[in-house]
């Protein structure tokens, strides 16, 4: 009886879809000839279809399949050609999906056929019964028995409710002049589910002057449905948007696939928006990340810093004892022609590495803004453990100074147990107005708050930094 009941049901399946759309024209993605995605950051994405449909003058609908369920569709946008013979004239996002739920939850109130099996024979035998409940997949049903519970599997629906589809669908209202043609659709419209971010590799050589950079956006669809041979553009910069992050609760990336090295994308700016096209066509499957190169291999000089920062916060008050920290580790990249680089860097990750006897290594890694042309990165990628520094503050004077004037004196002991020479970058954030009274090297100022000394210290030894300050608040 199972086997009669599935082959009964996929025979009446088709004819209650056709009866329920009857007057309804269906486009799917077969039926593209284009695709553009732009892509934003921030869970947004602007998607540009072309597709070629036919106008028949018994059609007053078109169903558009294979778009993402996460569509905003007050953003939709649609028009059709040619002009003179079809017309949009409305439409409408129905989301009410087909599953055995649905089915279910509609036949509330209605008569269904349910398969009963003699308990004495084993023979299964349809029995008309009245659905009185449903929760899921399971349902109260009254028959000539009484009333029992049954599950969706062992109920046949003779139709399909009205509104149900099986995905989610466009439908367009349209308007024709009588004839029979071929015509073309153009849809515009908004979604959420496609992210991208960027990441760099950086890797450093012996010498630690220069790295071989290289860069990677990594494309997530989630939207719902794939994409197949998409022209794809990605947007950088701030977008104000209404209503906030429409993102429907998609679930997670699958998957992750690598291209091999391509030439970067092209770059533009509209407005105050930086948008990077890629001249050759993209695929995305759904719940996957695609990698997709931006930055080919690229050999660009470094310099490299250890940098000392005080938290500002001995100037106004006497502090007792010793402030123990280590330098921070920090790499400067110029984003210039002369470097190998000058074009715009989209924000993201950039990690460093290293290579010695055993292998690679990761150094560390830190997030960078979008950095345009001429500017310089600064990537921080850990602290040096083996250069330390001891702050103490050596003298605090409020007596005899006008009001709200005091000055401190201050000592840094910087040890290096690097078999190296070092030089190590130190900032004093010193609130107010202030005056360098005497120091044991000279400072330059790298802000109106910021005192900075660069002070060497011999391989295996330490330097001591001196400096008394006036401070006014």
């Amino acid at each position: 009886m199972s086997k009669f009941r599935i082959v009964a049901l996929a025979m009446l399946l088709p004819i209650a879809v056709a009866e329920t759309h009857a007057d309804e024209q269906v486009t799917t993605a077969m039926d593209r000839t284009g695709l553009t995605l732009t892509v934003y950051q921030g869970n947004l994405t602007l998607i540009h279809e072309e597709r070629r449909i036919a106008v028949n003058r018994d059609i007053t609908s078109l169903a558009v399949t294979d778009i993402p369920p996460a569509i905003i569709p007050e953003s939709v946008s649609a028009s059709s050609s040619p002009s003179d013979k079809l017309r949009v004239t409305g439409q409408v996002f129905e989301t009410g999906v087909l599953t055995p739920e649905a089915l279910l939850g509609a036949a509330v109130g209605k008569s269904v056929q349910i398969v009963h099996t003699s308990k004495l024979s084993g023979e299964e035998t349809f029995v008309s019964a009245d659905v009185l409940r449903a929760q899921g997949r399971e349902a109260l049903v009254r028959t000539e028995d009484g009333i029992r519970s049954v599950t969706t599997d062992r109920i046949v629906f003779d139709s399909l409710p009205p509104g149900l589809r099986s995905k989610p669908t466009l439908v367009l209202d349209l308007a024709t002049d009588g004839t029979t043609a071929p015509g073309h659709l153009t849809l515009r419209y908004l979604t959420s589910g496609l992210h991208w971010r960027t990441d760099y590799v950086a890797e450093l050589n012996e010498s630690e002057t220069a790295i071989r950079l290289t860069g990677w956006v990594s494309l997530t669809n989630n939207s719902g449905i794939p994409f197949r041979d998409a022209t794809l553009r990605l947007v950088s910069g701030s977008l104000n948007r209404a209503g906030g992050d429409r993102n429907r609760g998609v679930s997670k990336a699958l998957m992750m696939r690598a291209e091999a090295m391509a030439p970067a994308p092209s770059q533009s700016v509209v407005s105050d928006l930086h948008i990077f096209d890629f001249d050759h066509s993209v695929s995305v499957s759904g719940k996957e990340t695609r990698q997709l190169a931006l930055l080919p291999a690229t050999e660009v000089p470094v310099e490299k810093e250890y940098r000392l920062e005080g938290n500002g916060g001995q100037f106004n008050r006497p502090v007792n004892g010793l402030q123990r920290n280590n330098p921070s580790i920090r790499f400067h990249i110029r984003n210039t022609v002369a470097d190998g680089l000058g074009r715009g860097l989209p924000g993201g990750a950039m990690r460093f590495y290293a290579t010695d006897k055993g292998g690679s290594l990761l150094l560390g890694e830190n997030n960078i803004g979008y950095t345009p042309p001429g500017e310089k990165v600064t990537v921080t990628v850990g602290r040096a453990i083996d250069i330390t520094s001891e702050r103490r503050q050596t003298d605090f004077r409020r007596d005899g100074l006008p009001k709200n004037v005091m000055e401190t004196a201050h000592a840094i002991v910087l040890r290096n147990g690097s078999p190296r020479d070092v030089s190590v970058t130190v900032v004093e954030n010193i609130p107010g107005d202030w005056t360098m009274l005497s120091e044991s090297q000279s400072h330059t100022k790298e802000s109106a708050g910021q005192a900075a000394w660069d002070v060497a210290i011999p391989a295996g030894g330490k330097t001591e930094l001196t400096y008394r300050v006036r401070t006014r608040f």
